[in-house]
């Protein structure tokens, strides 16, 4: 027997982190520059979600921070994440889209 699935397109992302210092800015980031996303506490780490892209800009998370956190420390504390990442230029993005638009002739 087969079972036919619905033909839908999964619009959301999210990325769980662990609860630090690091985070903490990570989080406060999230609520000042993509509003619409969810963001919940988990005891020990936060889960935040939103439809088609999520990013993280890692000058702005430091300034926050008052100390540098560049990728390879915020990778440290990312526990899971679902959606397509792309890590590169001071930044970690999470899209939707199999191949995001930066990447599209």
């Amino acid at each position: 027997m087969t079972i036919a699935l619905p033909n839908t397109k999964v619009a959301r992302v999210g990325i769980s982190l662990i609860t630090g210092s690091d985070t903490e800015a990570a989080v406060e980031y999230i609520r000042e520059t993509q509003p619409d996303a969810t963001i919940s506490f988990r005891d020990v780490f936060y889960k935040i979600e939103r439809e088609g892209v999520l990013s993280f800009d890692m000058a702005a998370i430091s300034e926050i921070a008052g100390r540098d956190i560049d990728t390879d420390i915020f990778l440290v504390n990312m526990s899971t994440y679902y959606g397509r990442i792309v890590v590169g230029d001071g930044r970690i993005d999470l899209h939707s889209e199999i191949k995001p638009a930066r990447f599209q002739d």
